[in-house]
């Protein structure tokens, strides 16, 4: 025997429920010979013009949705196909709750549920179902109380007619009777509750012009379908926290001014966590190196389940030490190549390094050659970049070893690449590598192009990684 899934097994039941009303409906095909197929009375069945949830198992449930069949039913078998409508009744809903005569009662609002506006009754039926499809972030969000909605039926064609005293149903959802409290679901900010010095893992992502720190949220419970919520900040909580000197030397950040956030948060379908990226621009954080940047962000209108009140705010203090890349190629205190260009004073070996992408270094006759940066102390990297120049492709560098040495003699390889190739012209590219080791002389050695004897590139910039 085939195991099913969940899913398998709720579309089943579903679809079981659906036939066995239709299949009640139907009668032999003896009774239309007999019976005088005239108009009919059209109600919706009830219990004294009640309809309970949970009441046995008149009620399909997931993590997302609560389905829910209301059957109409006619006094006789339809003689002819006809259509009903559908609608709900709020103000007959309201009225009830208003004057206590539904207790603990929340009337469900048009946003939570879908009910069809109508009916088709074919020849023949005298019962049919139709779906009231509940979202159940409702059941959460007013969890211990009754959800309540009044569905009234209108205008039967054909000559049809409205039972009188079932022509309306009220439907009373007992939240606390579907699931139970512990099977609520919360959202929250993983690392909510304490002040989250960022960066506090290497997930980072560090940059020229920004740094992207990735933010974790959690969903409580099991997980059901995808669902978004929406991500802001909160000046006022950041502010409080620096005004009463809980943290000290510190300076607000504000949304759009110092860093960027996504309107919203997405969660994919049955996880329990997600991300989002918060983008915080490099510039502020070198105008307070010295201090302590901090944000306060809430989330808030999640599509699905519920907000944890007491962990629905993060507050983060940024060390702008560990988030800020320096280039330090200008500090160097002598530049040296293998080759020189003796050629073209524009196109010579300085051009390499004098942060401008627009200028290059051209070398004819090219087979190898080696740049190098010698600093007054030795100093740690840990990242560089190259810019591709201008003209054909085939003389960019294909092949190359970036070293370091504190005697100019003895070498190490802190980063190998081959069979590189810059996506277009004037291409900047970082390269990373794990050694941190602090190194008085950094050399980059070129091997190959990537065709031809000519070689050319625009910008090398050796950069220290905090």
């Amino acid at each position: 025997m085939i195991a099913m899934t969940y899913k398998q097994f709720h579309m089943k039941m579903r679809l079981m429920l659906l036939l066995a009303a239709s299949f009640l409906a139907c009668k032999k095909d003896g009774k239309f010979q007999d019976e005088d197929m005239g108009p009919v009375t059209v109600s919706i069945a009830s219990t004294a013009g009640t309809i309970n949830i949970p009441d046995g198992n008149n009620y399909i449930l997931n993590t997302d949705q609560l389905s829910i069949p209301l059957n109409i039913v006619m006094s006789a078998s339809a003689p002819k196909y006809f259509t009903l409508g559908i609608r709900p009744d709020e103000d007959t809903a309201r009225k009830l709750i208003e004057a206590q005569v539904l207790p603990d009662a929340v009337l469900l609002d048009e946003s939570y549920y879908e009910l069809p506006k109508s009916a088709d009754i074919r020849f023949g039926l005298d019962s049919i179902p139709v779906m009231l499809e509940v979202n159940m972030q409702a059941v959460e969000k007013h969890y211990g109380k009754n959800l309540v909605l009044a569905v009234r039926l209108e205008n039967p064609g054909k000559q049809n007619a409205l039972s009188p005293s079932g022509s309306m149903a009220i439907v009373v959802i007992n939240t606390a009777g579907l699931i139970r409290e512990d099977e609520l679901h919360y959202l929250s900010f993983t690392n909510a509750g304490t002040l989250l010095s960022m960066p506090s893992s290497d997930d980072h992502t560090l940059g020229e012009t920004e740094v992207i720190l990735p933010v974790s949220l959690t969903l409580g419970g099991a997980a059901g379908g995808a669902f978004t919520l929406s991500v802001n900040e909160v000046t006022d909580t950041a502010q409080a926290l620096i005004d009463d000197g809980t943290i000290t030397d510190g300076v607000l950040f504000r949304k759009d001014d110092d860093y960027i956030l996504p309107l919203n948060a997405s969660f994919d379908a049955f996880t329990n966590t997600a991300k989002f990226d918060l983008r915080v621009k490099t510039a502020s954080l070198k105008n307070n190196a010295n201090r302590k940047p901090v944000l306060a962000l809430t989330i808030s209108d999640p599509t699905k389940h519920l907000i944890d009140e007491t962990k629905k705010t993060l507050v983060m203090v940024l060390d702008p030490a560990r988030l800020i890349e320096t280039d330090i190629t200008g500090t160097n205190i002598r530049y040296t190549t293998q080759y020189e260009n003796t050629s073209n004073a524009n196109e010579t070996s300085g051009k390499l390094i004098d942060n401008n992408i627009n200028t290059k270094f051209l070398l004819f006759n090219f087979t190898s050659a080696w740049m190098k940066l010698e600093f007054d102390t030795p100093q740690t990297s840990g990242a560089y970049t190259l810019t591709s120049a201008n003209d054909a492709p085939d003389r960019d560098p294909k092949n190359w070893t970036l070293e370091g040495s504190n005697n100019d003699v003895d070498w190490v390889v802190l980063d190998q690449r081959t069979d590189q190739s810059f996506g277009s012209r004037f291409q900047t590219v970082k390269y990373t590598f794990p050694d941190r080791t602090p190194y008085k002389y950094y050399r980059l050695n070129i091997t190959s192009v990537r065709g031809g004897t000519l070689f050319q590139m625009a910008e090398w910039r050796l950069i220290k990684r905090p």
